[in-house]
């Protein structure tokens, strides 16, 4: 009983917390757990904290190891990064790394290649590759992805921006995954298991090995069968 008490306590200690709110930070101190930043910061070493969260500018210039990532301003992650949660509501850069899940209700640009177990946006997303168990994107603008495999994707429109219909797309070249459901989505390739074709997409080439059904106001030029291997 003695030993299980003193764990709890544990668990709820508060993280040594260290917070900046301007300037070129070359040397961060390794005894903090967690970083909070309120204004116009650049981090210019390697970062491994419980915690970061950021609200106004901030660049990040070398790897980050984190276990919360929280964004509410306009943050950069110039080098690799692993992040365990994410959660961003502003603009996000990222340049490749692997963040086991993401929340975003802003911006988020991926320079490279980023793995992910879930990705939820609401929002715009423009990325060169992502990898992903779990893809679910709301359009309020126009995003756009080079390739983007995942097991299960959802795509859909925000109901609730005022942008004009014809903003709210995602362009890609390919869709790879097990269970696509897509609308609103221009893509070059769309390859899955049982692939939903939605409403307003336009798709060159449609590979399914299972089932697939196009809505009547979207458009597929080749459907092509594959056996299953």
């Amino acid at each position: 009983i003695l030993i299980k008490v003193y764990e709890v306590t544990f668990m709820f200690q508060q993280l040594r917390t260290l917070t900046l709110t301007n300037g070129r930070i070359k040397h961060l101190d390794i005894e903090y757990e967690q970083l909070n930043i309120r204004g116009a910061v650049t981090i210019h070493q390697e970062v491994r904290m419980q915690k970061v969260s950021t609200h106004g500018h901030s660049s990040f210039y070398f790897p980050v190891f984190v276990h919360e990532f929280n964004s509410t301003g306009s943050c950069t992650l110039k080098d690799y990064c692993e992040i365990d949660e994410l959660t961003n509501a502003g603009n996000l850069k990222v340049k490749k790394g692997c963040v086991q899940k993401i929340n975003s209700t802003g911006k988020v640009i991926i320079e490279g290649k980023l793995q992910s177990e879930h990705f939820e946006a609401l929002g715009v997303v423009k990325a060169a590759e992502l990898v992903a168990n779990h893809f679910q994107l709301k359009l309020s603008g126009e995003s756009k992805i080079g390739r983007l495999q995942a097991e299960n994707v959802m795509i859909k429109k925000d109901r609730v921006t005022l942008l004009p219909l014809f903003k709210k797309r995602l362009i890609c070249h390919t869709i790879s995954g097990k269970q696509l459901k897509l609308s609103y989505t221009n893509a070059q390739i769309v390859e899955g298991e049982v692939v939903i074709v939605g409403e307003n997409c336009l798709i060159e080439r449609l590979y399914y090995t299972d089932d697939y059904s196009i809505d009547s106001n979207a458009v597929v030029h080749h459907i092509i069968r594959r056996e299953i291997e």
